[in-house]
């Protein structure tokens, strides 16, 4: 399995365009094969960071994912409304 987190980093007052241009990833993404979750995130502590947090089967259908259009499109889309450049972590992982 691989999971990956994506910090996102709102500019003040953004954080919410950004959920909102989520929905769409979201839904999408879910309906791929080999998607475990994928799922939006808000921290507790800064109103201005989100996570992303999303498992898959493996590293083949991630790369996959990562050519659609909706993925895409959600990169154009947030590219402007963001503090810094996204933090991405990608880890394998079994189950136990």
């Amino acid at each position: 399995m691989i999971i990956v987190t994506a910090t996102i980093t709102a500019n003040p007052d953004e954080r919410d365009k950004i959920i909102k241009k989520s929905q769409d990833l979201i839904e999408s993404t879910r309906l791929e094969s080999g998607c475990i979750s994928y799922n939006l995130y808000a921290s507790t502590e800064d109103d201005n960071i989100l996570l992303m947090l999303e498992r898959w089967e493996n590293q083949e259908v991630l790369e996959s994912h990562m050519q659609t259009k909706h993925f895409k499109a959600f990169g154009a889309d947030i590219k402007n409304l963001l503090a810094r450049k996204l933090d991405i972590d990608v880890c394998s992982a079994d189950k136990i």
